[in-house]
């Protein structure tokens, strides 16, 4: 990123890189966490879930590559190691259940991640509102998809 761009940034950059690793690592954990519970489900409504699970996943990959090109342009690096992402992120991952036919408790564990994320991005959306708008507005965006993303999951436990 340029000169003009970074000084339009009005928080400290250390300060907004760790903020982007922190959501990029949760992000590709959630697209683990998708597509493990994809491939490992069974059971008659998995042919119902694993289309969705696979294209949420797809989404959640997007979205840590939107992060890493914002990390770049700061001048940071996205997390190199896998066994880092665990370190960075601040929503965790959730392994499926281990019955791969329980969908209630694999739903449930899916909502606790988009909460946690709906959370921390709305978090960041206040805290980059004025100081970095580039960031701020990617965190906006995220944080739409996540609440889009919830509603399909609350929707799918209620017909359960």
């Amino acid at each position: 990123m340029g000169k003009q761009g970074k000084a339009v940034v009005k928080a400290p950059i250390d300060e907004v890189v760790s903020d982007l690793l922190k959501a990029y690592a949760d992000e590709w954990l959630a697209h683990y966490q998708y597509w493990v519970a994809a491939v490992s489900l069974k059971g008659v409504d998995a042919d119902t879930f694993r289309p969705v699970l696979m294209k949420m996943s797809q989404h959640e990959l997007k979205h840590a590559e939107k992060l890493a090109k914002r990390i770049i342009q700061l001048g940071g690096k996205p997390v190199l190691h896998f066994e880092k992402l665990l370190a960075t992120s601040g929503c965790g991952y959730i392994p499926p259940p281990e019955d791969p036919t329980n969908y209630e408790q694999l739903i449930k564990d899916i909502l606790k991640a988009e909460a946690c994320a709906i959370k921390f991005y709305s978090e960041m959306v206040e805290k980059y509102r004025v100081t970095d708008v580039v960031t701020h507005e990617l965190f906006e965006e995220l944080l739409e998809d996540e609440v889009e993303d919830e509603q399909i999951w609350e929707d799918f436990l209620a017909k359960l």
